[in-house]
């Protein structure tokens, strides 16, 4: 039986300790489990155990689910990224998938679809969760609109994502290595693009769009 490396990538460490628990105890299947509380830990540890599969959050402190998976792709555009998310219904799952990642799942899954995704994602397949994949396919067919945010590249969304954590330009500028100037430039595109004029516009927007499960700060 091939042993599968698994990095399992959340702030909250219930949910890190529950998705390895689960994992482990799957008949059949055998893994090991590294855990990362966050995207800059996951970041270094990706690079020194090369997992089969990443599993990855979105809202972290730090650079986040959305920067962390855009440096990885951005490393090895093979890797194995399936994001496990509460952020399942809004734009964020096609952005992410546009992106590169190999699966987006809801986090109030059940381990048979954890072991899915798994074994489709390392077949060479893409895993989306019914709920996302419906969602997913109804704003391609514009049944349901994508939203502004789908306009972002994923460089705005890195940025987007950090200020709507509160995040001072130079704190998103040292998080991301890129100047204050160039934040500034990203912030004026993303406020551009979704026709905003400040950071209370910016999260209204977010909110209405559920672009973050925050519904009083990011």
């Amino acid at each position: 039986m091939v042993l599968i490396k698994v990095l399992i990538v959340d702030d909250q460490e219930l949910i890190r300790l529950g998705v390895q628990s689960l994992l482990e105890e799957v008949s059949g299947l055998e893994v090991t489990c590294f855990l990362a509380a966050s995207g800059e830990e996951a970041l270094a540890q990706y690079k020194a155990l090369s997992p089969d599969i990443i599993f990855l959050d979105i809202n972290m402190p730090g650079i986040g689910g959305i920067e962390t998976a855009r440096k990885i792709l951005k490393s090895e555009t093979t890797a194995k990224i399936i994001v496990l998310s509460v952020l399942d219904d809004g734009p964020i799952p096609g952005h992410l998938v546009q992106m590169g990642v190999s699966g987006f799942i809801c986090k109030d899954t059940g381990v048979e679809q954890l072991v899915r995704a798994i074994q489709t994602v390392l077949a060479g397949d893409f895993y989306l969760s019914d709920k996302v994949a419906q969602n997913i396919a109804l704003k391609k067919l514009g049944v349901i609109g994508g939203g502004p945010f789908s306009l972002l590249s994923s460089r705005e969304a890195s940025v987007l994502h950090l200020t709507l954590q509160g995040h001072a330009i130079r704190t998103i500028a040292e998080l991301l290595k890129i100047t204050e100037k160039t934040v500034v430039t990203y912030r004026y595109r993303v406020f551009k693009k979704l026709d905003v004029h400040n950071d209370i516009e910016l999260m209204h927007l977010a909110i209405k769009y559920n672009y973050t499960d925050w519904k009083g700060g990011a």
